[in-house]
């Protein structure tokens, strides 16, 4: 199965040549015959899914498409779109008026295709022009390539930056022509692409109002456990025996969803990997089915990594391949329709310790926050000396000009204070967690915490108000008291993966080394063939932090080369693929 399989396209045309009706008879023949479909025409605007897409697709009032799932708050998406005056303002409108998983797309008064894309990115959104065709997807299978820029080509820089920030691959694709629309964007795409903004995280920081009651994060992790798992009958989950996981299968059991799920729990052959007695202790508590399972460890292969070249973007998000492969598997023999995580919460709660907590408190209650007591407890989660703490709290540093790409979400975020700077930075790394996998590929991904009920709320809590106690996620332990074992909430340390990376590169060497060395990121000078020499050796890779470096890069390298041969290829004539009845995973 690829990942296209699930996926969709919006194509809008207005007055189109005659060469572009060519191109889009051709490419309707080619979307049928690998077994996608037209979800709805109406007013020059195509969408079109995937044989296995598990997207719903509906009108909204005359012209507006809504592609997935919006959950209205107090005004329902119709009445938004009715009473909306032009396409920024249906935007705003529409992320205050209710949440969700979705793209709408529709055509404006002036012939451009407009999108909004959800301010959580569960669904990707890229968008470009096609001579007169305009063209939205989260990704596209091959047999259509044809509706791709004319000068589509791999954007080297780009890729540059993903390999040296791993976060920025939820921004811009390293193929050139295609756009990103950053989640909370309105989009519309002409002659031109013109984006705005009409959300950021950044938004809820600078609201008046906020709740720091554990009762109100409470309600509203529990609202989006219970929204996101809606519509589903059967789940598999994860409890990796960390506090988010646990917060998530206990509110899940809360909302009363638990018995739609089933959970399993990875342990490694090293204490720092084994958390079985912490996983056994949440499920106990929840009342959840559990299920333990050696994290399977295995030489990575060229042949492995290939399915991870597929997308637009390169897939990272499946670089641990044989725990991939297994999730997908136990995904298929489970019958679920969705995969439910905890992942996000260490960006959501606040698990990083980050001194310039003090600097936030500072800026929010003046001289009442000059605390040395405060500051004592500050030095003492994150390893500083108060008197260094203190000096940042009086003193603190000016937001220096960036030397490398920032995010979208942070581009207009130098006036809020620097701790929730650097959970915005966290939270757009995050976005990772919606992209390409071969689990994603098998089920929906539920990331409740990554929702936007949740990040709002949370933005909108100061620092210093979500470390409780001066504690990582100390309000969130607070919140689910009563759900979580002792185990769990007393817990100091977290589990850790480097030697278990380490060992995966280690026995994935002879393959790895030439692959990475001889390929394309070394001829266009994306890796320094010395210093990667350097860390390919069995001691860097046991005890390096940085020990799953070499695998984010044989997947970019994987994906450098699949599309090196797909655009020389385009164009080709080329048997059509079938649609596949049984999906190899």
């Amino acid at each position: 199965m690829t990942w296209a399989d699930r996926g969709y396209l919006v194509i809008q045309t207005s007055r189109p040549s005659a060469e572009d009706a060519a191109v889009l008879d051709r490419a309707r023949g080619a979307l049928q015959a690998v077994g996608w479909r037209c979800a709805i025409s109406v007013g020059g605007l195509e969408v079109y899914l995937g044989p296995r897409s598990p997207l719903n697709v509906r009108l909204v009032q005359r012209r507006h498409v809504l592609i997935g799932e919006y959950r209205w708050r107090d005004q329902a998406l119709s009445a938004v779109i009715g009473g909306s005056r032009g396409p920024i303002d249906l935007g705003r409108s529409a992320v205050r008026a209710g949440w969700g998983r979705y793209i709408l797309a529709w055509g404006t008064d002036d012939d451009r295709l407009g999108l909004l894309r959800d301010p959580s990115g569960a669904i990707d959104c890229l968008a470009w022009r096609r001579g007169g065709l305009r063209v939205a997807a989260d990704q596209l299978p091959p047999e259509v390539d044809l509706l791709l820029p004319e000068a589509v080509a791999i954007d080297w820089p780009v890729l540059d930056e993903i390999a040296d920030q791993p976060g920025l691959l939820s921004d811009r694709p390293p193929l050139r022509g295609l756009t990103s629309v950053t989640p909370g964007d309105v989009a519309l795409v002409g002659d031109q692409f013109e984006a705005h903004a009409v959300w950021r995280p950044a938004d809820a920081c600078r609201g008046r109002s906020w709740d720091d009651s554990p009762d109100a994060l409470r309600r509203v992790v529990d609202g989006a456990v219970a929204g996101v798992s809606e519509g589903h009958s059967i789940l598999l989950g994860e409890i990796s025996g960390g506090l988010d996981s646990a917060i998530v299968s206990s509110s899940l059991a809360a909302v009363g969803a638990g018995s739609k799920a089933s959970y399993v729990n990875y342990f490694g052959d090293w204490a720092e990997g084994d958390e079985r007695a912490y996983a056994k202790a949440a499920a106990d508590k929840s009342g959840a089915r559990l299920t333990m399972a050696r994290k399977p460890v295995a030489p990575i292969t060229p042949e492995k990594l290939a399915p991870l070249g597929w997308g637009f973007r390169p897939a990272l998000h499946g670089v641990d391949v044989a725990y991939d492969e297994d999730v997908a598997q136990r995904i298929g023999r489970l019958g679920a329709t969705a995969l439910i995580t905890g992942q996000g919460g260490d960006a959501v709660f606040f698990q990083a310790p980050d001194p310039q907590v003090v600097i936030d408190r500072r800026r929010r209650e003046g001289l009442g926050g000059l605390d040395p007591r405060y500051w004592a407890d500050v030095g003492r989660w994150t390893r500083h000396s108060a008197w260094t703490l203190g000096g940042l709290a009086l003193w603190p540093p000016r937001p220096s000009s960036p030397v490398r790409r920032r995010h979208p979400w942070l581009a207009d975020a130098d006036d809020i204070p620097p701790a929730k700077r650097g959970q915005i930075l966290r939270l757009a790394n995050c976005q990772l967690f919606w992209s390409d996998c071969r689990r994603a590929r098998a089920a929906q991904l539920l990331h409740p915490l990554l929702t936007q009920p949740v990040i709002e709320h949370v933005m909108a809590v100061p620092a210093d108000r979500l470390i409780l106690g001066v504690r990582d996620r100390g309000l969130a332990r607070v919140a689910f008291f009563e759900r979580l074992p002792p185990s769990i909430l007393e817990r100091r340390d977290k589990g850790d993966l480097s030697q278990f990376y380490g060992r995966v590169v280690l026995s994935s060497l002879a393959e790895l080394r030439p692959f990475l060395l001889d390929g394309l990121l070394s001829e266009h000078r994306l890796i320094d063939r010395v210093d990667l020499e350097r860390e390919l050796t069995p001691e860097r890779l046991v005890w390096s932090p940085l020990s799953n470096r070499p695998l984010l890069l044989a997947v970019l390298e994987t994906w450098a080369r699949h599309w090196t041969e797909r655009i020389e290829r385009r164009g080709r004539p080329q048997i059509a693929r079938q649609p596949v009845e049984n999906p190899v995973m």
